[in-house]
């Protein structure tokens, strides 16, 4: 998880709490998330060798206070994103 706007810069690898198919949920201390920020996510993620992980352009739909400085992030996956390849073609 990156934020898609060059002046925030982090780069989070969180579990997922809950996933559909259009969406992932996620616990995280970093209170930069706001609602309407657009994302770049990759999911799903494996650092294993010769994984294939694909990235995706996400929004923050829904922020939840989960105690202890925890937020509940919700992600609204929007697109995937292709570098390169036939897909980037039209």
């Amino acid at each position: 998880m990156r934020p898609s706007d060059a002046h925030l810069n982090f780069d989070e690898i969180l579990p997922t709490l809950n996933t559909t198919r259009e969406s992932v949920y996620f616990a995280s201390k970093n209170g930069t998330y706001i609602e309407g920020m657009r994302v770049f996510i990759t999911f799903p993620y494996s650092d294993s060798p010769g994984s294939l992980n694909r990235e995706s352009l996400g929004r923050v739909v829904r922020i939840d206070d989960l105690g202890q400085g925890r937020r509940g992030i919700a992600i609204e996956i929007l697109m995937p994103l292709y570098v390169g390849g036939k897909e980037t073609q039209r």
